[in-house]
């Protein structure tokens, strides 16, 4: 038997000694996952779909979050997500709105400008705050901005080139998008508690309406 093989079921006997594998007081209060530790949301001001500024900290004060990551080109689980949050939305009592705050943020703020998102939250019947950087450059203080929110929620986002198939002499679009660039992102949706503090995480395909308002509803119980 070697050190390794000896070490194994020395250390597993400290951590059972030490409590370590998990007792009741580490049961979560909440269906979503937990973000621990919790992050604390950084101030940020972008644009909405009325092309006003819209700044965080002034419209989600002492309010608990909902922040969706989305966008416009995307067809499939972007749709879904939305109108989860518009069940969810359409359950809350008039004291409960109050306390609370949708959000979404696009992802692809290159195409999604002010319009874009206008368009969408129009004919999705999305009534919350949809925002976008006015401008793209990359030096740009709006375009540092919504990147500095995409790392303070830990979003996962690449860019993708869409490059053209050869078939002969001709040359064709192998997915056949006009902008020759796809976005691929790895998040879900985000509740801050009425402190800024980010709390739960649902992933966008693990959505359960019914448990996801229950975690709404704890976060507000909490607020004073």
């Amino acid at each position: 038997m070697n050190s390794k093989q000896i070490l194994a079921p020395l250390i597993a006997s400290v951590l059972l000694l030490a409590g370590c594998t998990g007792t009741g007081s580490e049961i979560s209060n909440f269906y979503g996952e937990d973000i621990t530790p919790n992050v604390l949301v950084e101030n940020f001001t972008l644009m909405n779909g009325d092309g006003e500024e819209w700044n965080f900290g002034n419209e989600t004060k002492d309010k608990v979050v909902i922040i969706a990551f989305l966008f416009t080109n995307c067809i499939d689980i972007c749709p879904i997500v939305t109108e989860n949050l518009r069940w969810v939305h359409s359950q809350l009592s008039p004291d409960e709105h109050n306390q609370t705050k949708f959000l979404t943020i696009t992802v692809d703020p290159w195409r999604d400008d002010v319009a874009a998102l206008f368009e969408w939250q129009y004919y999705r019947n999305a009534s919350w705050p949809h925002v976008t950087a006015n401008s793209t450059e990359e030096n740009s203080p709006q375009f540092q901005t919504i990147q500095s929110v995409w790392n303070n929620f830990a979003v996962g986002l690449s860019i993708e080139e869409l490059v053209l198939e050869e078939t002969g002499n001709n040359s064709t679009s192998a997915r056949h998008h006009p902008d020759a660039y796809s976005v691929n992102h790895s998040t879900g949706t985000v509740l801050v508690d009425s402190n800024g503090m980010q709390r739960i995480w649902w992933g966008d395909n693990d959505w359960i309406t019914d448990l996801f308002l229950a975690d709404v509803r704890t976060l507000l119980a909490e607020v004073e």
